[in-house]
């Protein structure tokens, strides 16, 4: 019998142990999906303010501290013990009336007092622990992202110092935690040890001093009553000491708490401002893409009607690694705005039926003023009006620091709140989208196939979709050789790649032939015209004007805008006057 006591006790111990870790990973998947979903949602990634330290570490180490100690350390002890504090606080008061209890409770108030003023100085000290360790980890991410260069300025010795200085910085943050905690410890040690007396005096001056006990004043009777009462007010001090011992985790979980939910709140903060300003005067509203499937029906998708595809089952499971299982219906229940980055289920270019608006201009400039947006006093381009029209390939063209990458972001949607005047986009900028920006920077995800590499920001399915084409477009950009051997490859002619899978009506290429031979780059262009893509491009090259129709030259806050075309012909009409003469 009591081989099966211990059993079931054991049991129990486990099966709670189990159940806390099982609910600890479905917090962890239920926050981890939410934080990410407006992490990454209408840029709010890119617009985080620079006073909010390592989001990265918010949403990883942090989330799961904080899910962990609530899940597995807190929870349990703090649903329990109130059942087993009111069972004990009535076998306390049968044995020794309203004293005894009175007495704990006092004892337990009065450790209670004394433990959180040491806690509300140990919270922010974890928080402040947990973000300078995230600002060495980012030392050291910076130095591993820039070891080529760190290198050819020989500048280890100094990287060196700069990290060390992230380091004492940690440890100094540390050595006041921990002298704080052993401040918390030693009152939660005292309190711990002391239950242990408490519970004797109790026992005394109920024998003693309230001669509860007169008529069995016997040795062996004595020795009963004490070693029963005891128990009782042992276990019922133990409850109140088991919750001043959680005093640690408590001030640990307030820390790493203090950091989710400032991360949270200062994402709520920049999808409300993108709400305010992301909404540009249109035609065609931002969040309504037509998209062609594979039985000619379309679907109209963000605008709450849409029409069943067989593809429907599909879509969700793309919205469950969007949104997760529990968290899908409502997040998107909540969200107005309702512009989810949508996933095409192995579509390529060729297949979207777009609305035909080649004949308005894709994105208007009506005296459009940009500053930058740390300071507004600076100003980069003053009073612009420009249209993007399809079919009119446009050369931005200046020196370095005048805006051209700036006016890209602009176009892009990443600065709403640095310009006055007036942009009006008339095409959808999240993919599936008709315009498509290529970075000064390619970006490759780590750890990913050459087709998802290619596809990007869409997802490539497991489904064989597109290979033909895929092999003719790495044959175009000369990179042919991948498919058959493993290797490095040129992120520039990569980053070409995805725009010839995707064919845009317009593509927006910052810099992104600068590091490409004239005769790559001219092939590049001459794709471009053949696959229909018009190009908005960035860049020196005095050679990039012959592929263009208009160039935006912009000098300092100045901007003129040159009809090549009209350029091109001036000089071929002189060239031939000169050879006739």
């Amino acid at each position: 019998m009591s081989f099966v006591l211990v059993f079931l006790k054991a049991a129990t111990f486990a099966l709670i142990k189990l159940l806390s870790s099982l609910l600890y990973l479905r917090c962890r998947r239920l926050l981890g999906f939410v934080m990410h979903r407006l992490y990454f949602k209408r840029h709010a990634f890119y617009l985080l303010t620079n006073s909010l330290d390592n989001p990265d570490q918010r949403m990883t180490q942090d989330i799961e501290k904080c899910t962990r100690l609530l899940a597995c350390e807190l929870l349990g002890p703090l649903l329990l013990t109130p059942f087993i504090v009111i069972y004990y606080t009535y076998l306390t008061y049968n044995s020794s009336g309203y004293l005894g209890p009175l007495t704990i409770y006092l004892f337990f108030t009065s450790a209670t007092i004394i433990n959180r003023i040491l806690i509300t100085k140990t919270i922010p000290l974890v928080a402040e622990q947990e973000k300078r360790e995230g600002d060495l980890r980012a030392r050291h991410l910076e130095v591993r992202a820039n070891v080529e260069s760190i290198a050819f300025y020989q500048a280890g010795f100094t990287e060196n110092v700069f990290t060390n200085q992230k380091l004492k910085h940690l440890l100094k943050t540390q050595r006041l935690l921990i002298i704080w905690q052993f401040w918390l410890n030693l009152a939660t040690n005292c309190f711990d040890f002391f239950g242990g007396i408490l519970s004797y005096i109790i026992i005394a001056i109920a024998i003693f001093v309230q001669n509860k006990y007169d008529d069995k004043i016997g040795p062996p009777e004595l020795n009963g009553i004490v070693s029963e009462n005891a128990f009782y007010y042992l276990y019922l001090i133990r409850s109140f000491t088991g919750l001043i011992s959680l005093s640690q985790n408590v001030g640990d979980f307030g820390g790493v708490t203090h950091r989710v939910v400032e991360l949270y709140e200062e994402l709520t903060r920049v999808h409300s401002d993108q709400l305010e300003t992301e909404r540009p005067p249109s035609t065609v509203p931002s969040s309504v893409v037509v998209i062609a499937s594979d039985e000619g029906k379309s679907s109209k998708i963000g605008c709450g009607c849409v029409k069943k595809t067989p593809k429907d089952d599909s879509n969700g499971r793309i919205q469950k690694e969007l949104h997760g299982r529990q968290t899908q219906h409502a997040i998107l229940a909540s969200d107005s705005d309702d512009d989810e980055a949508e996933y095409l289920l192995g579509e390529n270019g060729s297949q979207r039926n777009w609305l035909d608006l080649a004949a308005e201009p894709a994105i208007v400039f009506d005296s459009v003023t940009i500053v930058l947006p740390d300071d507004p006093t600076r100003v980069l381009i003053l009073n612009l009006s420009l249209q993007v029209m399809q079919n009119r390939n446009l050369l931005i063209s200046g020196e370095s620091g005048t805006g051209k990458t700036s006016l890209l972001r602009v176009m892009a949607g990443l600065w709403n709140c640095c310009c006055t005047g007036n942009v009006e986009r008339n095409r959808p900028l999240r993919p599936p989208s008709s315009l498509f920006f290529v970075p000064q920077r390619a970006y490759f995800p780590l750890g990913h196939s050459l087709r998802q590499q290619l596809v990007y920001p869409l997802k490539a399915l497991p489904v064989e979709r597109d290979l033909d084409r895929l092999a003719k477009i790495l044959d175009w950009i000369k990179m042919d050789y991948l498919l058959v051997r493993c290797g490095g490859f040129d992120a520039t002619r990569l980053s070409i790649g995805r725009v010839l899978y995707h064919r845009p009506r317009i593509a927006f290429l910052d810099e992104a032939t600068s590091c490409l031979g004239f005769d790559m780059e001219s092939a590049l262009y001459q794709l471009f015209r053949e696959e229909g893509i018009t190009v908005v491009s960035t860049g020196h090259r005095f050679s990039l004007k012959q592929f263009h129709d208009l160039e935006l030259s912009l000098r300092g806050r100045q901007w003129t805008i040159i009809d090549l075309l009209e350029a091109s012909h001036t000089d071929r009409s002189i060239t031939s006057n000169n050879t006739a003469s």
